[in-house]
Formats: C-alpha cells, structure tokens, sequence
C-alpha cells in the first residue's frame, strides 16, 4: 500500500518512535554490563537526535507550504510554543527538584543562580559557561532555537540551490561550529524531503519492489548500522541522517500495515515533546533507583515509557485545565 501524503499524523508516529530509541539510548548507553545487544543498540539509539532534526526541518518546511514564510509570524508562533512548553515543564520539574530531591538550583549554577537559570531558560546554556545546566537533556533546546532561527535561509538556499546546498551542508559537518555542525545537514534534508515529496517518493520506490522491498530496507539499514559504529570519515552521527531517514521508513511501513501500531506510535509522539523535557528528571535525577530495580531491560524500559506516558497526560490535562494553548 503506497500512502499519497507523508502527513502529521505519519510524522508523529516516527517522533514516537524516536521517543522509545530516546529512552531506550539514556537508560542504557553507559551500560555495557547489560549485555552486548543492549548496548550496542543503546548507542545505536543516539540516532534519535537525527530522526527529530529530520523530522523538524520537513515539519517546518510542510507548515509555511499552507501559511507562507512571513518572518515576523513565523518566529512568533514558532519560538513562542517552544519555549512556552519548555518554561512549563521547568516550572513544574525544577521546584520539585529544588524542594523535594536536593536538587537546588545553588547546587548546579554555584554563585550565579541567576544568570545560570535565564540564560537555561533561554535555550542558551549550550553556548556559556552553563553547559548542560540543570537537565543535561535540555542541550538539545540550544540546538533546535538555533535551527529553528536559520529555518527561513535553510528553506529559501534548499529551494534555490537544491543538492548543491546539501553538499555545502555537508561540508560543514567536518567544520568545527560549536554545537549546530553536526545537524544543519540532516536539517536541510528534512526541508528538501518536503519540498520535493521525497518521503513518498521514496516509498513508492520500495513499493514497486513488492515484498523484496522488507529485505531491501533491512539491507541498507544493517549496513548503515554497521558503517555508523565501525566506519570512517562520514561515520557516527554524520550518518545519522541517512540512518534517521531508513527508520523513518520502516517506522511508516508498519503504520500503514497496522492501525494497532499507528495509534500506539502517534500516541506516543503527541507526547514526545513532553516526555523529552522531563524523562531524565525520572529516571535519572529523581528517581534511578525505582527504574533501575526491574533489572530486565525491557521491563526498565517499559516502566519508564509508561510512567513517562502517564505523567505527559496528567500535564496534557492540566494544560487543557488553565487554557495553556489559549495563551500561546
């Protein structure tokens, strides 16, 4: 079955799956004594960073083909629903820390409590002396401002000079920029999937193939997985974005093939968002030795999810209760 839109609903079961390979990563990548396969793919998972900057080029590039790219409304609505998620979960996880698990903010930002916590709470941290501040999870706040900042330029040289501006984009993953280096190419594909339909076009590709096409994917998948860990030169995460794009496809293979599974990832990406900004707090910070106690890394994985899960809807709720959407 080809699909004729790769649409938000599509798009929020592949963050929902980038969400699981996001706990699956942090619960277990300094784990090696859980086992080879555990670990192995735990630092596999660290794909997930390329997933969502995909993800998050194609999304901004789909929203403005209805709305148009007017500069001032879209860094308007689009940095005033990021951070206002940011600053709620915040609000909530960081006196609870402060209070409740010794987790001051004296504790992490010293004499400059502050200056520490604004320049966090502008998504800044990554940039100063603060680094990873009081959520280490948060670094990935300073990257995304900064992409969603050249969005409007990555859109119109992506439009403009097409592969000619992915390969300067890839260029840059061997220059030192601080922090933004490694993801301005993966982000500047996402925009060109979206303007040139590439996801469905290239599910239409498999789908010619019948059912060679599973065997196909797994193919370029084993081998991307393999030159990611032991190759050289465009290894690592400078591969994560051909890797990040394999997943998402097979991610989309199996919505379309289950509805069960359709709703369970989508569910699960609605609130992946949430669950990005506060999961370390759960399983890290606050609380390692509840998830940590189940031993087996499925089960580990699985009480984290689901507690995950319940706390995003009881925020959901609250959010619904005092018109959160209302005041973005």
């Amino acid at each position: 079955m080809v699909i004729e839109k790769f649409d938000v609903s599509i798009t929020n079961a592949s963050k929902g799956m980038a969400l699981m390979l996001i706990l699956w990563h942090h619960l277990f990548y300094e784990k090696p004594e859980t086992g080879f396969i555990v670990f192995q793919t735990a630092l596999l998972a660290k794909v997930c960073v390329g997933i969502y900057v995909v993800l998050s080029g194609y999304g901004l590039a789909e929203s403005i083909k209805k709305k148009g790219l007017e500069l001032g409304a879209f860094y308007k609505r689009r940095l005033l629903k990021l951070y206002m998620n940011y600053w709620l979960i915040a609000l909530i996880f960081v006196p609870f820390g402060a209070w409740f698990m010794d987790r001051t903010l004296s504790s992490v930002y010293g004499e400059h409590v502050f200056q520490g916590f604004i320049i966090q709470m502008l998504g800044l941290h990554m940039f100063t002396w603060v680094s990873y501040g009081y959520n280490a999870t948060w670094w990935f706040m300073s990257l995304i401002i900064v992409l969603y900042a050249i969005f409007p330029f990555v859109y119109t040289l992506t439009k403009k000079f097409h592969f000619w501006f992915l390969a300067f984009t890839a260029v840059l993953l061997f220059v030192p920029i601080p922090l933004v280096n490694d993801w301005i190419f993966p982000f500047s594909v996402g925009v060109y999937l979206s303007q040139k339909d590439g996801f469905v076009k290239m599910l239409i590709w498999f789908d010619k193939q019948g059912r060679w096409r599973f065997l196909t994917l797994a193919i370029f998948t084993v081998f991307v997985a393999w030159y990611r860990q032991n190759g050289w030169y465009f290894d690592s995460i400078r591969a994560d974005t051909f890797f990040a794009i394999l997943l998402i496809l097979w991610t989309t293979e199996l919505v379309v093939f289950s509805s069960w599974a359709k709703r369970a990832f989508e569910f699960v990406g609605i609130h992946s968002f949430n669950i990005f900004l506060f999961h370390t707090f759960i399983y890290y910070y606050y609380f390692p030795e509840f998830i940590y106690k189940f031993h087996n890394p499925v089960l580990i994985f699985v009480v984290l999810l689901g507690v995950c899960l319940l706390v995003s809807v009881g925020i959901e709720s609250f959010k619904k209760k005092i018109g959160f959407d209302k005041l973005i």
